[in-house]
């Protein structure tokens, strides 16, 4: 059997292209080397009727954001969201209410009164910005001459932590930034997560490429074929060559030249590709043996940055009935991530932030599965980083090659790069096959 396109990685980059493709007509071939699919973004049952995944995975923007829209514009399907609860902030022993929206900053116990002056001004002046003219500016630059209330910049890097996942204003990009603000208010909501967690996710778009292709789990290539600067398809870890015309890698550009030739491009590609700076964290799943809180919102802690979620309290078919399940995920720099010691204390210090924002939760741990992460996100959005600077879904050295992932040029914050990236790139691919069809139809007197 022949295909029309091979797709390197079953992650989102490569399902959510493979889906968009199949669902077009071509015959997709999808190829991942580990037993599951979904990579960082991984869904399964862990234990007996609980369903996990690597740290917390929401979906910005509700029905408005880009996975949604997949589904609803690419796929025709419409993906059941659930709302999350009032979110809650642990901060310095205290919990308050996060704020999400102009209304609630004005009352939050976050700012004093004369904060809250200066800061609402600040908050609607960033909605007319454009993201473009901002991409290469840090948050603290723009910030500096505007705020001085250490309260302020304090809320500003938790926004900062919840919209891009990462606390670091000082390299992460103001235009970024500016983006997700822009989405959150043209939403009316911030996150909410898919009924039945990414595994009815993942499920869709299996089904939809496995109706006009196929998946092979435990499938490891070795390179892809080129020849005379075109692609010719891919030779597998058993030395099984599968021939065509289109490959998409599916995989962080950190990686790519793994299965490509570096010399086949520009020092200056290399460079980018590999030397891209991704964020890296720590994680714990809980299984709890009784229902112990009844928060249905994210719960956020600003020192250390983390975030958690009771995730079978926005959907109960996440865990058993009658028990609970609980994640709590942090942002470490990546030397920690690095280091087994290291990673390993932070663990502790995890757990023990968990009991002291929970009183008596440590008695309630059924099971806990502990995770170090060392990628999150391919490529944090940094300055440098941004959506103008991250390598294109279509290589311009070698006709047939693509690219998909969240270290790619698609549009958008964390976790969306890689939908976004997937259908920036099957989208281009299917432009480009309408581009030959329309050259192929022309007759001859009109190309010269």
């Amino acid at each position: 059997m022949g295909f029309d396109v091979v797709i390197i990685g079953a992650g989102e980059g490569g399902l959510f292209t493979g889906a968009i493709l199949a669902k077009n007509g071509m015959k997709t071939l999808l190829l991942e080397k580990k037993p599951r699919i979904g990579g960082r973004a991984m869904c399964f049952e862990y234990k007996p009727g609980y369903i996990v995944d690597w740290g917390i995975h929401s979906i910005r923007y509700g029905k408005k954001g880009i996975i949604p829209t997949i589904f609803r514009k690419d796929l025709g399907i419409k993906l059941e969201l659930l709302d999350y609860g009032r979110g809650k902030l642990y901060r310095k022993g205290e919990w308050v209410a996060m704020p999400t929206g102009v209304k609630e900053f004005m009352t939050t116990p976050l700012l004093q009164d004369e904060e809250r002056d200066s800061f609402i001004p600040l908050f609607l002046e960033i909605i007319k910005l454009k993201v473009e003219d901002y991409l290469d500016m840090s948050i603290q630059e723009y910030f500096k001459d505007k705020v001085q209330s250490e309260n302020l910049w304090d809320l500003i890097r938790l926004i900062a932590a919840a919209l891009m996942v990462t606390p670091e204003i000082e390299r992460a990009s103001m235009g970024e930034m500016i983006y997700g603000i822009k989405q959150v208010a043209t939403a009316g909501k911030g996150a909410t997560y898919p009924a039945g967690g990414w595994k009815g996710i993942f499920d869709n778009l299996i089904e939809i490429i496995s109706a006009n292709g196929e998946i092979r789990t435990k499938s490891a290539v070795k390179k892809v074929l080129i020849s005379g600067k075109r692609v010719e398809g891919v030779l597998l870890e058993d030395d099984t060559k599968i021939h065509s015309d289109l490959v998409v890698v599916a995989m962080p550009s950190q990686q790519i030249f793994s299965v490509l030739s570096e010399s086949a491009f520009s020092p200056s590609f290399v460079s980018l590709c590999k030397n891209l700076i991704s964020s890296s964290g720590l994680s714990i799943d809980f299984g709890l043996k009784e229902k112990f809180s009844d928060d249905n919102g994210l719960i956020a802690v600003d020192e250390p940055m983390g975030l958690g979620a009771f995730t079978s309290n926005i959907d109960p078919s996440t865990a058993p009935e009658k028990e609970q399940l609980f994640t709590f995920v942090q942002h470490v720099p990546r030397e920690i991530a690095g280091n087994p010691q290291q990673a390993k204390q932070g663990l502790v210090s995890m757990q023990e932030l968990i009991n002291q924002m929970y009183p008596g939760f440590s008695q309630r741990i059924k099971w806990k599965r502990p995770l170090i992460i060392p990628v999150m996100d391919g490529a944090v959005n940094y300055i440098g980083q941004t959506r103008d600077k991250r390598p294109s879904v279509k290589s311009n050295v070698i006709a047939g090659l693509f690219f998909s992932g969240d270290t790619y040029n698609g549009p958008g914050l964390g976790g969306d790069i890689a939908p976004s990236s997937a259908r920036l790139c099957a989208h281009t691919i299917l432009n480009d096959l309408k581009e030959r069809e329309s050259i192929a139809d022309t007759p001859k007197a009109q190309l010269k």
